[in-house]
């Protein structure tokens, strides 16, 4: 340890007395880690954390699989009373709970805010190991009867910033969508529920429901599956004897429920679809994420690209090892003659890469905090941002040390190595090609054709994303986004009843409708492009359904006017209007998608639909007009099927997206839109009022983010890459001073020097390239389900990615190469 101490003095010395050296080779490290530490802290963040819970190795989450009869509200979830079935039943699981989300409006002694709450069972906090900071958690004993517990659990960071922490809110009174509820406890501090990116603000017991979600009250109906089940593995139970040990209850569950008289209006085929259906029991330590499904390919494919610049970055500092070396030739050799051991020098070096690598890696943390920092500014919302941290934590921490040690001896071995196996008496002599020429030179040169190899897959990777990019926003979304203004509302949440509710959206649409640069108001159930949608199975007159076809279009609930105020095209017969009352026949609209469908070369008009599939099913909807084909959950996707009914003819009314067309720039009316509302009721909040432009913007947040990244990171390699080629060509021309001295003295031209140089330059990139090539044209084939409109192995992109990369190389020789070719030829030979 006392020579190794010696060692690092040593080369702190050495790395001082070489500024410019240590200079570029700490900058072209820290830019290399710092971006894997950034996207390591974003993919650590999304993929690989597990949940701040007692044990998260040993929770499971139940699901199902196969077909379900009844409605389905998200991915992963079955009904309150399996859940209740799984708790009682089982005999694996030392603990069973249950939990969903979902918007609520918040009043504590003010004006009513929309927040985020989760209800959960009364055994949640329990399940989990979760203690509470203030007060009290919940128990089983706040899981009994619908409606008879009326407790309310603070999240930690909601009580500071809400609360101001203060202690006393623990017992007080707050209304929740208008029904009082006492604050309990807080919960403790770093929780922040099951659902990454989905903060809970407040958490409340699952048999609150019908208050929390007054629009769909169905806590205790089996064919409705809205919750999400996990549980706790009992000590010496592993997942898969669980699934085994589950599945039988499952099926006796299911088998139980076919009994039910409601199962007569089922058609056989999907009453045995049901019933072949099974149990799904699946690792749960890490949450539910709808986040993580959508950013895990795309996450991977980042930490792939910033290893390449990693790579390339080694590279370069490699290279600025060999030549460093060459300089060091004289002292190496002096070292081993006087008795030092090959070992004894390469420790050496390798302790001077180590202190290059880890003051790059010291460096690359605040090149990981600007870089997330900038990441999180792509995120839509503060929400979104909020559920990320830019600083790097413990776990970021290590992640960078591993990586600058590993880097360390990727690009400090093989120069070290090297630098040892010195021709003593060459050296001696002053023959400098004992080191710096002949093997170093090669070395040099291979290395830069690696980057150039490395830097055209990150070019052509970039190229594709932003391509990609391109064509999604190039694809008509069926409406006319401009002057288009979408905010949302749900009277409910404030204690409307269905009457109230009706009235109130019929007052929104004529006083919006009516203020001074408003064209046109309408109200929509699903919004537009927001990734959520609404299926439902239907019978259709006149078509017969063949064994397993998918007779579930999606649906939206809009009121009159919305296919003007969208800007959306009708194509035959109307739109909805005053005759679509309550007490009148059930009208819809359908799009081309459908009626081509169902109706190739008829038209749809007059014909009728209706929900449910199988004999004795209403068919009480009759389709009234044909709209043209528009996007519904977001622009990648094929366009659906798609039926319209009229909101003014639903019985239960819900929360609606209220949509606002303008004639003067939408963000200007923003706040007339907003006191206009507060006009109507001050007490019903709006939440999430968006330009449509915007919310365009925001459905392409991860395509945006890929494309900014990847081309931003080929960028910085094509940059590393080519000032190695320059450091290359810099230091080949300085070493052949004394050739190309004599080749003028001889009538050698300016130009032809020039070419010489050049042509050395053009054979490395060549060489890079051809090597690139079929890698880029076997690599890309992994990112095609992230590409849109575009092919991976598309050959005009990798055409023009290498031929642009040629031309950035024969640009960075060409500096050099014509620097050499106006030195005086007896300059250099009275200086050689």
């Amino acid at each position: 340890m006392h020579s190794l101490s010696r060692d690092f003095l040593f080369g702190l010395r050495a790395l001082g007395r070489s500024p410019l050296f240590t200079l570029v080779a700490v900058l072209s490290l820290a830019l290399g880690i710092g971006a894997n530490t950034a996207i390591f802290t974003l993919t650590d963040q999304v993929l690989l954390r597990s949940l701040p819970v007692e044990a998260p190795e040993r929770l499971v989450m139940i699901s199902t699989a196969g077909s379900h009869v009844g409605s389905n509200r998200g991915m992963n979830v079955i009904s309150y009373p399996m859940y209740k079935d799984y708790r009682e039943k089982n005999e694996v699981f030392s603990g069973v709970l249950c939990s969903r989300t979902t918007s609520v409006a918040m009043s504590a002694g003010g004006p009513a805010e929309i927040t985020t709450a989760e209800m959960v069972s009364g055994n949640y906090f329990q399940v989990l190991g979760i203690r509470s900071a203030a007060g009290r958690v919940f128990t089983p004993a706040d899981e009994t009867n619908p409606g008879a517990n009326p407790v309310v659990v603070l999240a930690y960071e909601y009580w500071q910033s809400r609360f101001r922490g203060d202690p006393g809110v623990v017992g007080q009174t707050i209304r929740i969508n208008s029904f009082p509820m006492t604050v309990v406890g807080v919960a403790a501090p770093g929780y922040h529920g099951l659902m990454l990116g989905d903060r809970p603000k407040l958490f409340v017991p699952v048999t609150m429901k019908r208050y929390m979600t007054p629009s769909w009250d169905d806590l205790e109906n089996r064919r409705s599956r809205w919750v999400r089940v996990f549980a706790r593995l009992k000590p010496g139970v592993d997942i898969r004897q669980a699934e085994a040990a589950i599945r039988p209850l499952y099926k006796q569950i299911i088998n139980e429920e076919a009994k039910d008289p409601w199962f007569n209006r089922v058609i056989p085929f999907h009453r045995e679809e049901f019933l072949r259906s099974y149990a799904v029991v699946t690792p749960g330590g890490q949450g539910f994420s709808f986040m993580r499904r959508m950013m895990e390919m795309p996450l991977k494919v980042l930490m792939g690209l910033v290893g390449i610049v990693l790579l390339i970055a080694c590279a370069n500092v490699s290279n600025l090892m060999v030549a460093r070396a060459a300089g060091r030739r004289k002292e190496i050799a002096v070292r081993l003659a006087v008795g030092a051991g090959r070992w004894r020098i390469v420790r050496q070096l390798l302790v001077e890469s180590t202190l290059v690598a880890l003051a790059g890696g010291a460096l690359g943390l605040l090149v990981s905090y600007w870089s997330m920092r900038g990441i999180l500014l792509l995120a839509p919302g503060d929400e979104a941002r909020a559920a990320f941290s830019a600083v790097p934590d413990g776990r970021a921490l290590l992640f960078t040390l591993g990586v600058a040690l590993a880097a360390a001896v990727l690009f400090g071995l093989f120069p070290a190595l090297q630098a040892s196996r010195a021709d003593l008496a060459a050296t001696m002599k002053d023959q400098g090609s004992a080191i710096a020429g002949g093997h170093g030179s090669r070395t040099r040169k291979v290395l830069v054709a690696a980057q150039v190899t490395l830097s055209l897959i990150l070019l052509v990777g970039g190229a594709l994303f932003v391509q990609s990019l391109r064509n999604l926003r190039l694809v008509d979304p069926g409406f006319r986004a401009t002057n288009l203004i979408r905010m949302t509302v749900d009277p409910q949440l404030s204690g409307y009843d269905d009457e109230r509710t009706r009235a109130f959206y019929q007052q929104v649409r004529q006083r919006l409708g009516a203020l001074p640069g408003v064209t046109s108001a309408a109200l929509a159930r699903v919004g537009v492009v927001s990734n959520n949608d609404w299926d439902s199975t239907i019978t259709v007159e006149g078509y017969q359904a063949g064994d397993g076809e998918n007779m579930n279009p999606n649906f939206n609930s809009v009121s009159p006017g919305y296919l003007k105020t969208m800007g959306m095209v009708l194509k035959a017969g109307r739109e909805f209007d005053d005759r679509d009352r309550i007490e009148a026949p059930r009208a819809v609209m359908v799009n081309e998608t459908f009626a081509n469908r169902y109706f190739p070369g008829r038209s749809p008009l007059g014909r009728r639909l209706g929900f449910g599939h199988g004999p004795g099913v209403e068919l009480n909807l009759t389709i009234v007009g044909v709209m043209a084909d528009a996007h519904y959950r977001d622009l990648r996707e094929e366009i659906p099927r798609q039926v319209f009914v009229c909101s003014e003819q639903d019985k239960r009314q819900t929360g609606m997206h209220v949509y606002v067309r303008t004639s003067l720039d939408s963000e200007r009316m923003f706040e007339t839109i907003r006191r206009e509302m507060a006009g109507l009721d001050p007490n019903v909040p709006i939440r999430d009022m968006v330009t449509m432009e915007d919310q365009l913007d925001r459905s392409l947040t991860l395509e945006r983010m890929v494309a900014f990244l990847s081309s931003a990171y080929a960028l910085l390699a094509g940059l590393l890459a080519v000032i190695g080629l320059y450091g290359v060509t810099a230091y080949g021309v300085a070493r052949r001073a004394r050739e190309i001295g004599i080749r003028m003295a001889l009538g050698a031209q300016a130009g032809t020097v020039v070419r010489m140089v050049l042509r050395e330059v053009a054979t490395l990139a060549a060489a890079g390239i051809a090597v690139a090539l079929p890698l880029a044209w076997w690599l890309t084939g992994f990112v095609r389900s992230q590409l849109y409109g575009i092919e991976p192995r598309d050959p005009a992109t990798i055409g023009a990615a290498a031929l642009g990369l040629l031309a950035v190389a024969a640009a960075a020789g060409a500096v050099p190469a014509v620097k050499a070719s106006r030195r005086n030829p007896l300059d250099v030979l009275r200086y050689e």
